[in-house]
């Protein structure tokens, strides 16, 4: 018979075996991340289309039983679309956290920025297109300098449209004359649909922007011009109507303003 000296001791070790080994359980998984990336700070955008779909992470590590829980449902809702995929859905802006764990006490918290969608336009080439066989060759450059000198922004410059209406489509807009994120002049514009300048019968989409009170329309199309970038998006401005009013021969005129593939953020 054991004596109660010994019972004791062997409970005791064998407590202790327990303790150990259930402690030991975490340090055999690997820890919960988001597939793919090691970041934990995420900035999302609040626009018509994130807002009812959201947005979709997939995670990996830990044991594979997943649970979220946003610490702020008014910015941002957590939930588990599957097994292993993280949905977040941006409510509105601002900051907050979401916390994933699992039945092994892993723990992965994510900080969520919550900001307006945000496009960031720079221009690499500006060019005048001039329709017109009444028109004399120095007629045409003077137009083409005079066009020029008309677009908001030289090479290097650009704007910013941030969508601070979501359902509206429309916000603030940052005009950067010279250099893109320099000394930037702020107005608003409206995101739109407008007749393409190529055929009148086509719907394009384009900016319609307040510049010195008056109502500019670049719509987005494809650059005419010479280049040698394969990414030829331009914002498109008709000046037909403004160069008539000198130069009444002149058919169809219009600037255009090639993009660089940093489009939108």
């Amino acid at each position: 018979m054991e004596s109660g000296k010994a019972k004791n001791l062997t409970g005791v070790l064998l407590s202790l075996f327990i303790i150990s080994f259930a402690g030991c359980s975490n340090d055999d998984l690997s820890p919960i991340t988001l597939k793919g990336q090691d970041n934990t700070t995420l900035t999302i955008r609040l626009t018509d289309f994130t807002s009812e779909n959201g947005y979709s992470f997939p995670l990996q590590g830990g044991d594979g039983s997943y649970s979220v829980k946003s610490s702020n449902d008014k910015i941002v809702t957590a939930e588990m679309i599957s097994p292993v995929d993280l949905r977040l859905i941006p409510i509105n802006i601002g900051e907050t956290t979401v916390t994933i764990t699992d039945n092994s006490r892993n723990i992965l918290i994510l900080n969520i920025q919550v900001d307006f969608a945000t496009q960031d336009i720079v221009i690499r080439e500006r060019t005048v297109t001039i329709f017109g066989e009444g028109l004399t060759e120095n007629e045409k450059k003077a137009i083409t300098e005079e066009q020029l000198a008309q677009i908001p922004v030289k090479v290097g410059g650009g704007y910013r449209f941030i969508f601070t209406d979501v359902v509206g489509k429309k916000g603030k807009a940052v005009i950067y004359t010279d250099t893109f994120g320099s000394d930037g002049i702020e107005t608003t514009f409206e995101y739109k649909e407008f007749e393409s300048i190529y055929a009148p019968d086509v719907v394009s989409h384009g900016y319609e922007v307040v510049i010195n009170n008056e109502k500019r329309i670049f719509i987005l199309g494809i650059y005419q011009g010479q280049s040698t970038s394969s990414y030829r998006v331009a914002l498109m401005e008709d000046v037909t109507p403004k160069v008539q009013v000198e130069y009444p021969q002149a058919e169809s005129v219009y600037t255009a303003q090639l993009i660089s593939p940093r489009i939108i953020d």
